[in-house]
This record gives C-alpha cells, sequence and structure tokens, in this order.
C-alpha cells in the first residue's frame, strides 16, 4: 500500500523530494490521487484515466501540474453535502420531468450549477403560468 501521506508531501510542501521518492510509491498511489484530482480537475483526471496508462508518468504529470500551486486545502477534506432546500420537492419534481432527468443527475446540478438550475426553474414555472 503506498504511503499517501509521503507522496502528497512530496508534491505539494517539499517539492524537492519529488526525484527522491521511490517509483514504487507513485504507481500504487496514482489511483487513489487522480480520483482526489477529479473532484476539482475532472476533465484533467479523465484524460489520465486509462488502464493501460503509464502511472509513474502519469503522477509526474500531476506534480508538475501542481508545481507552482499551493496545497490545495481541499484534497483531503470531506465533501460537504447540500440541501436542496433552496428548491422545494415540487420545484425539483418539475425540473425532474421537464428536463428529463434522473434524480442523481438533478441533484449534482443542483449542488453545482444552481445559477442554471434556478434560471431554468423560473423559465418552466413562467411557461406553466401562460
Amino acid at each position: 500500500m503506498a504511503n499517501l501521506k509521503l507522496v502528497a508531501d512530496a508534491m505539494f510542501t517539499n517539492k524537492v523530494n519529488w526525484k527522491d521518492l521511490p517509483d514504487e510509491e507513485k504507481e500504487t498511489s496514482f489511483f487513489v490521487f487522480n480520483r482526489y484530482f477529479a473532484k476539482k480537475y475532472p476533465e484533467l483526471s479523465q484524460l489520465l484515466n486509462l488502464k493501460s496508462i503509464d502511472k509513474l508518468a502519469a503522477m509526474d504529470l500531476w506534480y508538475y501540474y501542481f508545481r507552482n500551486k499551493p496545497y490545495p486545502q481541499w484534497l483531503w477534506s470531506k465533501t460537504e453535502t447540500k440541501d436542496k432546500s433552496d428548491i422545494s420537492e415540487k420545484d425539483f419534481k418539475l425540473l425532474q420531468e421537464k428536463l428529463k432527468l434522473k434524480d442523481l443527475d438533478l441533484q449534482y446540478l443542483i449542488d453545482n450549477h444552481l445559477v442554471i438550475i434556478k434560471e431554468e426553474l423560473k423559465y418552466f414555472k413562467n411557461l406553466e403560468k401562460q
């Protein structure tokens, strides 16, 4: 099992230690780091999400991407649970019907693109009034 703290410290805190970090540590920690980086960088993470990828090279790519960036505070934090209290159950069902989305898909959009969803909700409500 990879020592994730050792890899994270070399990647973000003591960057000069990256070259001395054993290749096995980098390779075995690739999946975990790529998964965590997918939270903020889904497009980049998806590019590296191949079964046949060279995990050592992929970790080096992440290292160079974060080379001039500070330690990401969001990396190990738990995700915040956002309630859908901003949107009532009735409105949720309306959006689900009009947008033809599953519960999880609509909840994802509410959590990540609330402004757009509220605009759509306003639009659909205006249509119903007419």
